[in-house]
Formats: structure tokens, sequence, C-alpha cells
């Protein structure tokens, strides 16, 4: 029976067409939101010159303005940094178990995957998925099943469902009570050294 998981390709993550277009993608959001940011400041001067408008409006563009502009730096660093993990990992297949936000409490609204690494002897490492709750979700179907990882598990990277078309940053859980909790929930036991 053929299984239906995808196999990762060899080399460097870079080199499934699916990333790639899902890095482009995300970059182009990033700069959508840089260009919104900017737009939103010209109208913002444009209200304070132009119009006999309350201040308050203006003071809300501007906000919102600064708020688009910084979402899109932080974003395009994300980018930046998602590229140059896919472009020195390869894609790995490891089995996971995927936590909503709101499965733990004192989670905040942050996703947690548990990641079994096959190259580590089924090592688990709990990270944090930094991603909206929205975006997290893609990986709930994999839940019991299988993702594709570039990086480090230790020290966080890369994680898409398989087929690496969906890009979602990870780092390690830094409560390192929490990472236990959630090991020990995922796998029903009481990981030593946790």
């Amino acid at each position: 029976m053929k299984s239906l998981v995808p196999t990762p390709p060899e080399g460097s993550a870079l080199a499934e067409p699916g990333t790639r277009r899902a890095l482009r993608g995300y970059r182009l959001r990033a700069w959508s939101l840089i260009l919104l940011g900017g737009a939103l400041y010209a109208a913002a001067w444009i209200l304070e010159r132009q119009t006999d408008l309350p201040p308050v409006w203006t003071l809300a563009t501007i906000l919102a303005a600064g708020c688009a502009g910084v979402f899109g730096l932080v974003t395009q660093v994300q980018a930046a940094r998602m590229h140059r993990v896919l472009a020195r990992h390869p894609w790995v297949a490891c089995a996971c178990r995927f936590h909503a936000p709101a499965t733990y409490p004192t989670a905040g609204n942050q996703s947690v995957v548990v990641l079994i690494d096959p190259a580590r002897d089924g090592a688990q490492h709990v990270l944090a998925v930094v991603a909206t709750a929205r975006r997290a979700r893609r990986l709930a179907p994999c839940d019991g099943s299988k993702v594709w990882f570039a990086g480090d598990p230790a020290r966080g990277g890369v994680v898409s469902p398989p087929g690496g078309g969906h890009l979602l940053w990870t780092r390690p859980v830094l409560l390192r009570p929490w990472s236990r909790y959630v090991k020990q929930q995922a796998t029903g036991t009481n990981p030593a050294g946790a």
C-alpha cells in the first residue's frame, strides 16, 4: 500500500516547487503590508492637510499605518529567516502532535507541535508555532501523522504540512515546565530530562 504522506525531496527544502511558491507568497504578503502602511500614512497626511475631520481620524490612520508597516517588516524578517533555513536544510518527515492554543492552561494564543525526530532516536521536541492561530490550524490535520520539518528541532525551524506548501516558523518553548507538561500530555508518559 502506498503511503499517503509524500516523501520529502532530497537536498535543500527549496528544491520543492511548493515550498518556493509558499515562500514567494509569504514575502508578497509582507510587501503588501509594508505598502499598505505607506498608503495609510499618505492618507493620514492628506486627512490632516486637506479635510476638516477631527484630529482623531488622522491619529487613527497613523496608528493603522504604523501597525501595518511594522507587521510587514517583521514578516519580511521572518521570510528571510525561513529562506536561510530552507536553503541550508532538507525537508524531513517527522511524526507530529499538534496542540491548538486553548489545549493547555496558560498557553496564551500559541499553538504547539511536538516533533518526534527520526534522526535522533525518536527524541521529542516541543516547538511553539510563531503564527496566528488561523494559520497554525493548518497543522491540525497532521496531529498523530507526519509533518515536514526543515531546521534543527532542538533550536526551531520551518514546519509545513506534507508537500511544503504552507510555511510556519517554530521555536523552542521557553518555559521548561510547560514543555515537560506538553510532552507528557502528547505521549501519555513522563519524559525524563524534558
